[in-house]
């Protein structure tokens, strides 16, 4: 198997977490459902995905993938080699983006993070990289959302180290004035943020996870909280919290779609066959965590068994969900989008072979 880094195990923290559980057949959560559930209402796909390949910031068309543009993340001279790369998280208006870029720190879990904003024209132009004065005090940034209007950015940020102990965070910063705020969930060890979104009203949706052993793997997905930014700043544990019935186990990934649609979630697993792994994402309520669609499976056949354990780890992620969760972005196996249950496959990443990092 080749060696992860430690940004692509932050690549796949930053959708929420790889469940090393789902590793297994017996406890990957790989479902079908009645067909007489109710599919995604339809909507509009974006014009153009935003992808990091390295330290490059590229923006493709959303119906074939043509590149309409790029700039390069800037980062000080002569330290390119200590950047683990990017990631990028999308606005509600397909012009709006956020990107991190990340420079890895001397310590498992500890990351430099820079943040920067980013503006797409209507023609699929990205403007320059405005930096966005933010210290994440070594604390990786998993997840990042931007507000309607473009003026306010919400962070998640997790900590891996020291382990079980490990709590999170979340960040409000006002793009205009570079005011903070700071939700803790310190007092609930082993509890994180996953990837916030914007629900309307003043009111970002996080998922809420669980992890029992040391790290994020593995981990399961216990609920959502309901952050009100008009609250001040202090305890994320005083933020409501929807908790499901059960923890939802064996996830790759989960986010919220923007304006409180489904949580879309990720579900790879070895099998059925000898060097095969099936992927899917689905549709889960926000509600209960139960499932409410499947939108892709896919069978893939691998080189051998270790290559089945590193696509499971590595490239099973939602990226980006618009229309309540009905058009999504994904990497189960293959990077591509929903739209309607038919899966198209874009370009911009290198499948099998490196976690993506892509956004509308």
């Amino acid at each position: 198997m080749r060696l992860i880094s430690m940004r692509m195990v932050r690549a796949v923290a930053a959708a929420a977490v790889v469940a090393l559980s789902a590793c297994t057949t017996s406890q990957a959560p790989v479902v079908s459902i009645p067909s007489s559930a109710s599919p995604s209402s339809p909507g509009a796909m974006p014009a153009y995905y935003v992808v990091v390949a390295g330290l490059n910031v590229v923006v493709r068309a959303s119906a074939d993938g043509h590149v309409t543009g790029s700039v390069a993340i800037p980062v000080p001279a002569g330290t390119a080699r200590a950047y683990a790369g990017g990631e990028v998280f999308g606005g509600l208006d397909d012009r709006h983006f956020v990107v991190v870029a990340s420079r890895g720190g001397d310590l498992p879990g500890v990351s430099e993070d820079t943040l920067f904003l980013l503006t797409v024209s209507p023609d699929g132009r990205p403007g320059r990289l405005d930096r966005l004065d933010f210290d994440n005090q070594g604390v990786p940034v998993t997840g990042a959302a931007l507000s309607p209007d473009g003026m306010t950015v919400v962070l998640s940020l997790t900590s891996e180290f020291p382990g079980p102990s490990q709590y999170g965070s979340v960040v409000l910063i006002n793009v205009a004035t570079g005011a903070k705020r700071t939700w803790t969930g310190q007092g609930a060890p082993g509890y994180w943020p996953g990837v916030p979104s914007w629900a309307g009203d003043g009111t970002v949706e996080i998922p809420w996870w669980h992890s029992g052993s040391a790290g994020t793997v593995p981990a399961s997905l216990t609920g959502v909280r309901e952050l009100n930014l008009a609250s001040p700043g202090g305890s994320l544990l005083a933020a409501q919290l929807v908790t499901y019935p059960a923890p939802v186990q064996g996830l790759g990934s989960a986010m919220i779609a923007p304006g409180g649609g489904y949580v879309v979630a990720s579900s790879c697993r070895a099998g059925p066959g000898r060097h095969t792994g099936t992927a899917q994402i689905i549709e889960l309520s926000p509600a209960t965590g139960r499932v409410v669609e499947v939108l892709r499976t896919q069978t893939t056949r691998f080189g051998n068994n270790a290559d089945v354990q590193d696509a499971i780890f590595s490239t099973c992620r939602v990226l980006s969900a618009v229309d309540g969760g009905g058009i999504v972005l994904a990497q189960a196996f293959a990077f591509g989008r929903i739209d309607d249950r038919a899966f198209t496959s874009l370009p911009g990443t290198s499948p099998r072979v490196l976690s993506a990092s892509a956004a509308w």
